[in-house]
């Protein structure tokens, strides 16, 4: 391969290149006071998609422990209110489009006869949570994630005009689960849920 300039690249076409495909970089660094060197820096390093890293047999240690991590969080018990009865619970995340970073933040995906909720064990907190009460619409969503994969989402939007993107195991189930526990709940795409890569999307 030899290196090529082309004005045209834009920032999108690089994190694509480098998500995919991966860069190396080898870097030396010397630092230097009165032309006297003091510190030396030799980097060389792999960037790329955690799929094309572990394509190439690269972090499996990494997402081992990850993955056992997210399993672990997912044997969660919901604190349940008096008289509440859980439904389902299965492995799953919250899709989180904070003011200062977006991300989805992996837990345990509960449905009761009263709400729905997400929690994680480790440090144990609920990180999204709604009342089927106050549940408008529902629908399930495919997206394509970061590495390429396609991904089906359960959308909630509430009456109040906030909405949520939610992961499940197994989604079309839940969707069901819900849609069975809250019969007032249309199965209708609303406008402006976030979507997986960050940012409204617009159906």
């Amino acid at each position: 391969m030899k290196p090529t300039r082309d004005p045209r690249v834009t920032l999108d076409d690089l994190l694509e290149v480098v998500l995919n495909k991966g860069a190396v970089l080898h870097l030396d660094l010397i630092i230097a006071v009165a032309d006297i060197p003091l510190i030396g820096v030799n980097i060389r390093a792999a960037i790329a998609g955690m799929e094309t890293m572990l394509e190439y047999g690269m972090l499996r240690q990494w997402d081992a422990d990850t993955r056992a991590w997210a399993e672990r969080s997912a044997s969660a018990k919901a604190e349940l209110a008096p008289g509440e009865t859980l439904v389902a619970r299965m492995f799953g995340g919250h899709y989180d489009g904070g003011a200062l970073y977006d991300a989805w933040r992996p837990g345990t995906l509960f449905l009761t006869d009263r709400r729905v909720l997400v929690q994680r064990r480790e440090p144990r907190e609920v990180m999204w949570a709604a009342e089927l009460t106050d549940s408008r619409s529902t629908h399930l969503r495919t997206e394509t994630s970061v590495g390429g994969e396609e991904r089906t989402r359960v959308c909630v939007e509430l009456a109040d005009g906030r909405s949520a993107v939610l992961s499940a195991t197994e989604p079309e189930t839940f969707h069901e689960k819900v849609r069975q526990q809250a019969p007032h709940v249309r199965s209708r795409a609303p406008h402006g849920v976030p979507s997986a890569g960050g940012g409204p999307a617009n159906e």
